[in-house]
């Protein structure tokens, strides 16, 4: 028989306190330095219970990364009072960061999935297509997209990845409207590339050059050349 819990707690409920200590530990530690002894004792069950219902740390590690991600596609999905696409997308972005802020540890524990085996890595595959899916549709897209839009989505998704660490590490100055804003005129952008809608790339990048305290291309080879040029004896270019 599996180890004894408190009275009258269930099967069910001794599993959903080792995954949640389990997320816990995971995302404060690298996953060599997280005891088995830790896990159940934050649990508060015996440790024959990990054994019976994950077959060791590595399989409770794998059933953590699983329902984190399943839990972040639910709660991302687009709502029925979201029509257009703008508050389809936009929604789905928001609910993100909004759940990586809520849930800190869990999306830590997402992001470190070097123990997961072959049979989680196939979930956390599904469940980034699932989400995926979602943004498609909220475009428009095709079901079958075509390859081009299939990189172009699967780019962005590392994309907004990376946007979620950074904000998760400067919530004092990004907020979640900030974010949401920047990852979907980046999709725009992405989609518009996989079907080579026209655009002038270099006078959008002299523009952001200029937003940005830089200087533009076209003011820098202006600046190359007028120093390769000879100067007369008032400094000036002959």
């Amino acid at each position: 028989m599996p180890g004894e819990g408190a009275v009258g707690e269930t099967n069910v409920d001794r599993r959903a306190a080792l995954i949640a200590a389990a997320l816990e530990l995971f995302a404060r530690k690298p996953y060599e330095d997280v005891s088995v002894d830790e896990v159940c004792g934050r649990a508060g069950v015996a440790h024959g219970l990990l054994s019976y219902h994950f077959g060791g740390k590595r399989g409770l590690f794998a059933a953590a990364i699983r329902q984190a991600w399943e839990e972040l596609v639910s709660y991302e999905k687009p709502r029925d009072t979201e029509l257009t696409a703008v508050e389809r997308v936009h929604g789905f972005l928001f609910r993100h960061f909004e759940y990586a802020r809520l849930h800190p540890e869990r999306f830590a524990i997402m992001m470190r999935t070097g123990h997961a085996d072959d049979k989680v890595r196939e979930v956390l595959q599904a469940a980034r297509l699932d989400a995926l899916a979602e943004i498609s549709a909220s475009l428009g897209c095709p079901e079958s997209a075509p390859p081009q839009l299939q990189a172009a989505l699967t780019g962005w998704s590392g994309y907004v990845d990376a946007v979620t660490v950074t904000y998760l590490d400067n919530l004092d100055r990004l907020s979640a409207e900030d974010v949401t804003d920047m990852c979907a005129q980046v999709l725009v952008a992405s989609v518009r590339s996989a079907y080579k809608l026209p655009t002038d790339a270099a006078a959008e990048l002299d523009a952001l050059t200029r937003v940005t305290g830089g200087h533009s291309s076209a003011e820098r080879q202006r600046e190359r050349i007028g120093a390769a040029m000879p100067t007369g004896p008032t400094g000036r270019p002959c």
